[in-house]
Parts: structure tokens; sequence; C-alpha cells
């Protein structure tokens, strides 16, 4: 499989074109038209949080915000937090806004009947057509579906298009679960350095670097050449710390993919009222805007619903979410420093127990897909970045051992 995506990336790298010129009036024009500039979301709150701070705390302008055309946009979080029903979303909105969409699968595959009443809802007009049919391409923008279960296929898609792949009205691009086609291509392997020479040739995770630095180049060279927002939806995987314990982070964890992603989203869950019951609530989280990282991710968080008509705010009240994980490792101290004797076991058999508190427990929410970290291996737990330093580290020992 390395052999394969090194010659892919070899042939396909050899005859990369430059970015098309674009006169400077042109491109005037395309800046200060904020009307096609973003792509709505469907939920105002989050549309309002992709703004910029300078236009969002503006109050003459009227421009309302979303995914922005001409970067590459991260969607990552665990299964079933609503990652595909947001991008089927900005897939309904960009074809009602007269712009053509190309979705890639490169996990599985897309639900037509998802998308067919999501675009019933936003345009009456297109109601009960099939995606695809010649009404729909006629009145609106067209939809373009590819399965790439190779990576090879996702290369050759992304950086020689044609004109029937990729059009030139494209408005949004959705590369889905990128991420465990990247990982099970290129996966991350624990190698053992048992001989005292260096092996010749690349490793297996110069490799992984190197490719997953080639796919977000090529990522953004489609944003910035078609003037379109491209949507990639992440997975994500476990990462052990050794002060706040298990945390998620995305299952990329590359420097160089981390600065190709100029905007990042996490989805997630979490449980509120509604009429004396606990129900349900997906809820999205900026933690990247426009190449700038930092944001509290917790003050800008947008709430939402999933039905057959797409996505709907709700109300929620963000104040409840902790910022910050509570610390796994408690440091001990002496009996004697607490003032506190040791109580008797049977005295404390009903402490602040009731019988029927466990009864009121919300049950947790299901996962329709499975682990994480069973789907994309072991190793996810550490960074790609964390791994060269392993790799550097091991190399300069094999290398004094064979000099001694």
């Amino acid at each position: 499989m390395f052999e394969d995506v090194s010659s892919t990336l070899l042939l396909l790298t050899s005859s990369v074109d430059r970015l098309p010129t674009v006169q400077a009036s042109q491109a005037l024009n395309e800046l200060q038209d904020d009307n096609h500039l973003y792509i709505s979301t469907g939920l105002e709150e989050l549309d309002n949080a992709l703004l910029p701070p300078s236009l969002a705390d503006s109050q003459n302008s009227c421009t309302r915000g979303g995914v922005k055309r001409g970067q590459v946009t991260e969607l990552w979080g665990p299964p079933g937090t609503g990652k595909t029903a947001i991008s089927i979303q900005l897939t309904a909105n960009s074809i009602y806004n007269a712009g053509d969409v190309v979705w890639i699968d490169c996990f599985q595959e897309l639900q037509a009947s998802r998308l067919e009443q999501v675009l019933g809802s936003t345009n009456p007009e297109v109601a009960d057509v099939a995606v695809g049919s010649d009404l729909l391409r006629s009145s609106r923008g067209k939809f373009i579906h590819f399965s790439c279960l190779t990576l090879p296929h996702l290369i050759a898609l992304l950086l020689r298009p044609n004109a029937k792949a990729i059009p030139g009205a494209v408005s949004l691009v959705v590369v889905s679960n990128v991420s465990s086609l990247i990982n099970s291509s290129l996966p991350k392997t624990v190698e053992e350095n048992t001989s005292t020479k260096p092996t010749k040739g690349q490793t297996a995770s110069t490799k992984r670097r190197q490719g997953i630095h080639f796919i977000s180049n090529a990522l953004q060279r489609l944003a910035a050449t078609k003037n379109c927002a491209v949507v990639v939806l992440s997975q994500c995987a476990t990462r052990m710390q050794s002060e706040h314990g298990a945390t998620l982070v995305t299952a990329i964890n590359a420097s160089a993919w981390d600065q190709g992603i100029s905007t990042r989203l996490v989805m997630f869950r979490d449980w509120a009222w509604k009429d004396g019951k606990l129900v349900s609530v997906f809820l999205a989280g900026l933690q990247k805007l426009d190449g700038k990282s930092g944001y509290a991710t917790m003050d800008r968080v947008a709430a939402f619903r999933i039905d057959s008509t797409g996505v709907a705010t709700v109300d929620y009240d963000a104040t409840s979410i902790p910022v910050e994980p509570p610390d796994a490792v408690q440091h001990k101290r002496k009996l004697e420093q607490t003032d506190l004797e040791v109580p008797d076991s049977e005295d404390d058999e009903d402490y602040g127990w009731a019988d029927d508190d466990e009864a009121t427990l919300p049950a947790p929410p299901p996962q329709w897909q499975g682990s994480e970290d069973v789907l994309l291996g072991q190793e996810l737990s550490r960074s790609d970045d964390d791994r060269d330093e392993d790799e550097c580290e091991s190399m300069h020992s094999v290398l004094s051992e064979a000099t001694c």
C-alpha cells in the first residue's frame, strides 16, 4: 500500500498546474461581494460565530456568516454528533443558491434520501425530485457524487479534476471521513529497530507525514483555484494525558494537517431539559477561525437538533458545559494533614445516595459506528510529530552504537 501511494504522489506532483491568473478587479469584486462569500449552515447562531470579529461586531453589517469559500473547514467529532447533517444542510443551501456541490465519500456512501428530504424542505419547488434529475439540474445547482475508497483515487480526483468531475461553478466540496482513508492507507505503526544498521529508504512514519502534507496542500489548492468551500469530515481518537486523563482529539493529529485547516468545528452531544424531561442536544463549537486558533470553545457554541427536514436551532445554556476537564491525577495527602479520622465501614453504606438515584440518570448516547479506537487503530493516541521525535532519537542511538 505504501508503494502504491508513493508512486501516485510522484506521478501527480510532477504535473501539477499553478494557480490560475485572476485580474485584480475581479478579485476585488469577489472580496467585496459578501453575499456569495459564505455558505449558511442553517443555524443562525453558528453562522454568526463563523463571521470574523470585525464583521460580527459591526452593527451596520448585514452579512450572514457561514462556511467561508476559498478555505478548508474541518468538522470533527465522535460518531452520531451531526457532522453529516451539517454537511447535508450546507449542500442543500448551496444547491438552492445555484451552486454546484461535489460530495466525495471515503468510508461509507451518503444516503441520498436524506439529501432529497432536506432539499425538498429548503426549496418546495424541487420537492419529491430525485437527486441528479434533469429538473433539479435545470432549476438549481448540480450535485455530483463520488466514492473514493482508496487513497490514490482521492489524490487523483483532487489534483487532476476535469470539468465534469469538479465544474467551474462549484461552490462546495465535501470530503467525508477522509481520516479513515488516510489512517487505513497510511497507518501509524510501531517500528522496532532490531538491527544496528539504519534501514534504507523512507520509514512508514515519514511516508505518512509526507502523504498528510500532500493531501492538505491539495485541499488548499482546490479551495483556492475553484473559490469553493472545502469541508472535511474527520473522526476522533482518544489521547491519554498524564494530568487530565483521556481526551478526544482529531484522528489526524499532525502539524502539517493543522496548518492546512483554516477553520475547525468540534461536534459533540449533551443533555438538556425540555418540558421536565432530558433530551439529547447536538452541539457545534468553534476551535479555529480563519487560521487563528485559541478561541474559547465554550464561548461560541451552537445547539441544534436534527430531523427529516434538516437542522434547526434549539435553546441551550452553554454555561453548564465544563470548560476544562477535571484533573484525573490528584496528589495524595497524609492522613495527619487532613485532620480527619478513618470512618467505620459500616457507617458510610448510605452516604449521599438514594435508592432511586440511578434510575433518574439519562441513558448514554448510542454509538452508531462503534469505537473509533477499534476502527482507526491503537496508535492514534500519539501525534505524528511525537512519533517523528521518537524516530529521530532511536536513529541517533542506532548510529551511536554503530560507531562504537
